[in-house]
């Protein structure tokens, strides 16, 4: 979802290639944290007068399913959102019985402001062994990465905790924004401008969605997201496009709140058909 992994096999024949084939494309869809963003200033993103996200994050849990060029991959996709007793967790994760990916952050949040504390991912599966991880050490404005060591900028956010971070640009209707995110080898920077609102339909129903494009500088690399404005704009679809001849969407099977006291409508636990408003 955050950490792109670039494809090495020839993509000219890929639409011929069986479906276990395609299964490693899948991390170019889910891994380019993507998934979602970050926060634009050192002090966060003071929501305006009317906007309604909420202080505190609400605990959830979504699933997804992955379409390689139109091609149902029977691989599942979770992220799930709980408040541990020091700070938030985020956990996402997409595996089956041949591979598994897998990322986790711990971050502070307060009102739309996310300060995270540690950062790892780990994929495992066709020949790939891989991991990272980093320490934000905050006392000494210290990124201590598996593979860097560097400088904090004061504004730096994780490749997980910057998707909370979108949720409020989104609210906030910003046009364009962009955000320091620390990599386990180094500080990237990821831009993003905000798409026309639209009504996008998933298998857990169809929502009005906002939508953000992610800037890459390499020719034929795309990202587009959906968040829905009923689920606090939770990411509902992703659309990816590593080159011409690869193409992935993860979109939203199911989406529940953890706690029943944060569910603002009862039929959006079980994730079901919310009509665009």
């Amino acid at each position: 979802m955050i950490l792109p992994l670039y494809l090495d096999q020839d993509h000219r024949d890929v639409t011929a290639t069986p479906r276990l084939a395609l299964l490693p494309s899948v991390f170019s869809l889910l891994l380019i944290h993507s998934t979602i963003v970050t926060a634009d200033t050192a002090q966060g993103i003071a929501a305006p007068a009317g906007t309604t996200f909420p202080e505190a994050l609400p605990e959830v849990e979504a699933s997804y399913r992955v379409v390689v060029n139109g091609i149902p991959l029977g691989l599942n996709a979770m992220i799930r959102l709980t408040q541990e007793p020091d700070n938030y967790q985020l956990h996402f994760k997409v595996e089956n019985r041949l591979f598994r990916h897998e990322e986790v952050a711990q971050f502070d949040w307060d009102n739309c402001v996310a300060k995270p504390h540690h950062y790892r991912h780990e994929s495992v599966g066709f020949g790939i062994n891989r991991g990272g991880e980093i320490v934000f050490d905050w006392k000494t404005r210290t990124a201590k990465g598996s593979k860097a060591v560097y400088p904090l900028v004061a504004d730096a956010l994780d490749a997980l905790s910057v998707a909370m971070v979108a949720r409020c640009n989104m609210a906030k209707a910003d046009s364009a924004f962009s955000y320091h995110v620390a990599e386990p080898d180094g500080l990237d920077e990821y831009q993003y401008r905000s798409l026309e609102s639209e009504t996008i339909k998933t298998p857990a129903g169809e929502w009005m969605a906002t939508g953000l494009e992610r800037d890459y500088e390499e020719r034929g690399r795309k990202s587009r997201f959906w968040a829905a404005r009923e689920l606090d704009y939770f990411m509902i679809r992703m659309d990816h496009q590593e080159n011409p001849f690869v193409r992935g969407r993860i979109e939203l099977t199911d989406f529940r709140y953890l706690n029943e006291e944060d569910t603002p409508n009862p039929a959006l636990q079980a994730g079901s058909t919310v009509s665009s408003r």
